[in-house]
């Protein structure tokens, strides 16, 4: 054998080793790392949270919620286009997604501002959600939310549709 045979030879047992210590090695190893619990809303977001349910009766809020988990990438995609699409935005989150409980659709999207906010990319998420069919309200950070700022905002996005005490349009629709 010559030397430049060996040389393969040598390369191609490495690449073999490494690919069998690889798959010796547990795949799954969620357990071992370290993790300490964290709140899900910030007390802020606990108030708003509660100022939007008291403004839109009858609907369902959830928080911190994905735009992969209410948004896909356009039909008609390469899947290498749509891998790229849906990484761009997947782990981006919601502050409040707001939910008709009775058929699933999402009625409004709510964002809680803060000072560290960018009005280009607010605007540039903004305008993504729209495409996908999604009205965003924005609480703005220099307001500080309260009942009556919530539901005034959340009317200017929904019109007087938005329900009033103890009747929700939803569930007029549904029953």
């Amino acid at each position: 054998m010559n030397g430049q045979t060996i040389l393969i030879l040598l390369v191609a047992g490495a690449v073999i080793a490494a690919f069998a210590i690889l798959n010796a090695l547990p795949r799954r190893q969620l357990a071992r790392l370290k993790v300490r619990p964290k709140p899900l809303m910030t007390p802020a977001e606990r108030r708003v949270c509660l100022m939007i349910e008291r403004a839109m009766p009858g609907a369902r809020v959830h928080s911190q919620v994905s735009m992969g988990a209410i948004m896909n990438p356009a039909k008609g995609l390469s899947r290498s286009e749509w891998w790229t699409t849906f990484n761009k935005f997947s782990s981006k989150r919601v502050d409040f997604v707001v939910e008709d409980p009775h058929s699933g659709q999402v009625i409004l999207l709510v964002e809680l501002d803060d000072r560290s906010h960018d009005r280009r990319n607010d605007t540039d998420r903004d305008a993504l959600t729209r495409h996908a069919g999604y009205t965003t309200v924005r609480l703005p950070a220099g307001e500080r939310p309260t009942q009556t700022s919530v539901e005034r905002h959340i009317e200017a996005a929904l019109g007087p549709a938005l329900p009033r005490a103890d009747r929700s349009p939803w569930q007029a629709t549904q029953a």
